[in-house]
């Protein structure tokens, strides 16, 4: 009998081969950290680590909405879920509340700005008019 999670999506096992989404490639589902190296989106798609990367910055080239990513543990980038590199920190700044501010260059040349709870946290970037 298969089993399934949660959300009704077949429950992937360690050593299993799985094939990402976004590449095509195939990879051994595997632990990694306190993590795994794959991910599933809300309609059950399996993501490689690599394919998540891919897919954070097309999301990012969007700039028609926010967008949420982490700030990195010394604040001089902000990254994806897997610690992948979305943009360079140009400016940061702590507020009397103790949110960080910052100014964003994304790895497609675009700016931003956002705030945050502050480094190795999720912040919400917006996109800087020119």
């Amino acid at each position: 009998m298969l089993k399934l999670d949660v959300n009704g999506n077949p429950i992937i096992e360690i050593g299993q081969i799985l094939t990402c989404t976004e590449t095509g490639k195939q990879f051994t589902a595997a632990r990694d950290g306190c993590s795994v190296n794959y991910a599933r989106d809300r309609e059950g798609n399996i993501f490689s680590d690599e394919g998540v990367d891919i897919r954070e910055k097309r999301e990012m080239s969007d700039r028609s909405k926010p967008f949420c990513c982490y700030l990195s543990r010394d604040g001089r980038h902000v990254t994806g879920w897997k610690g992948n590199i979305l943009g360079r920190v140009t400016w940061s700044s702590e507020s009397r509340t103790g949110l960080t501010h910052v100014r964003v260059i994304d790895v497609h040349g675009a700016m931003w700005h956002g705030k945050g709870s502050g480094a190795g946290m999720c912040i919400r970037l917006h996109p800087s008019k020119a």
